[in-house]
């Protein structure tokens, strides 16, 4: 896989998230994918991680993944971003900073994403407990 691929399939998943779309987000993630929101215990596997980002997109009426910077090497992407949600109950969490890390499979799905944000900076902006 290319560091261009890559690019561009992060740029897809982020996309998928501006869509609210669960099964795309999954579809370029590995059966046996990590993700580790560092503020919160890791999830392992298609059916975990789907839980999780599906239970909190069903709180979600919008979501943009807005990238400021992307940069790629033979094993990873690296996106600085500002991602904002608007909630079902009228609230939203807007620009929160957030630093992504994506590791790839042979295949070309993301094996393993963390991403890295300020819990306390997402409650005072009005997040909901995670």
């Amino acid at each position: 896989m290319t560091m261009q691929s890559q690019k561009d399939t992060v740029r897809e998943f982020c996309s998928a998230w501006d869509n609210l779309d669960v099964d795309k987000i999954m579809s370029l993630m590995s059966d046996d994918a990590v993700y580790h929101n560092m503020p919160i215990a890791p999830l392992k596997g298609q059916q975990d991680i789907a839980g999780f980002i599906g239970g909190f997109l069903e709180l979600a009426d919008s979501c943009q993944f807005k990238i400021l910077n992307l940069v790629a090497d033979e094993h990873r992407v690296v996106t600085e971003r500002v991602d904002t949600f608007g909630l079902k109950d009228g609230s939203t969490i807007d620009a929160l900073p957030v630093l992504g890390i994506f590791e790839f499979d042979n295949n070309g799905k993301i094996c393993c994403w963390r991403e890295y944000w300020d819990l306390q900076d997402w409650v005072a902006r009005g997040g909901p407990a995670l």
